[in-house]
């Protein structure tokens, strides 16, 4: 007996099914002889079937890393996820995800441990535009969004926020929640509260801080460090699990495209 030919409900690309016919088996794609497995939900051997998916699915999920062209003054270590900034000056010193990685829309949720040093009140994380230097980023976030370690965020070149704890300390992680559909920034504290207030949810759009226009990735920034060098941010932009919850709605990380 010849191996039937079956078509597909959504599609349209014929298959041989390699199996029995029993509900459930592989087929394999006929048309380019890649031996794609597909899943059989309707169908007896020598009838039509119809299949819920087929064809190759999305690839694994990459997430983006800090990106070594474009630091000043900073070495980048561990997969390019710790930065470790070098200048003893005022000079500002920072490192940002490649310009590919940037976005305009979605909702996404990453995580920045405090890992080493952290002397200087200008050390800050936050996103930015692609087109700022790091003395836009770290001098009052003048281009973006920013957390600085004195627990202050600077927006558009404002302080829009003072967060009460004092000033982060080393080991301690903070959560980004950054919506860009809706132009909103949550930072979670020590304590876990967003924004330092319980009220606050980044799921329910409650209690964001305003992004500034313009086209986002995530940097960190070392000012001038209180004239030391050899503090360290370690970022987590899915890689690895997060300390925190994702906020319900919000990507896990920073994807790449």
């Amino acid at each position: 007996m010849s191996t039937p030919v079956v078509t597909v409900a959504a599609g349209g690309l014929p298959i041989v099914d390699m199996g029995t016919g029993k509900l459930g088996l592989p087929v394999t794609e006929a048309t380019n002889g890649r031996g794609i497995a597909v899943t059989k939900v309707v169908g007896m051997p020598g009838l039509p079937v119809v299949f819920d998916t087929i064809g190759v699915g999305p690839g694994p999920v990459t997430n983006a890393t800090l990106d070594p062209a474009t630091v000043t003054a900073v070495t980048l270590s561990g997969g390019n996820l710790v930065a470790t900034n070098t200048g003893t000056t005022s000079a500002d010193q920072g490192a940002r995800v490649a310009t590919v990685n940037a976005k305009t829309s979605g909702k996404y949720y990453f995580e920045v441990t405090f890992t080493a040093g952290v002397l200087g009140n200008n050390i800050g994380i936050g996103i930015d535009t692609t087109a700022s230097t790091y003395t836009g980023m770290g001098s009052g976030g003048t281009t973006g969004i920013e957390l600085y370690k004195t627990n202050t965020v600077w927006s558009n070149g404002s302080n829009v926020a003072t967060f009460s704890g004092g000033t982060w300390v080393v080991s301690q992680v903070a959560g980004f929640a950054v919506d860009l559909d809706n132009r909103r920034f949550w930072v979670s504290t020590p304590s876990g509260v967003w924004n330092d207030n319980v009220a606050n949810n980044p799921a329910t759009n409650v209690g964001g801080l305003t992004i500034p226009a313009g086209t986002m990735v995530p940097f960190v920034t070392f000012g001038g460090a209180g004239g030391a060098a050899n503090n360290k941010l370690t970022v987590n932009f899915g890689a690895s699990a997060f300390v925190r919850a994702v906020p319900a709605g919000f990507t896990s990380g920073w994807p790449t495209p």
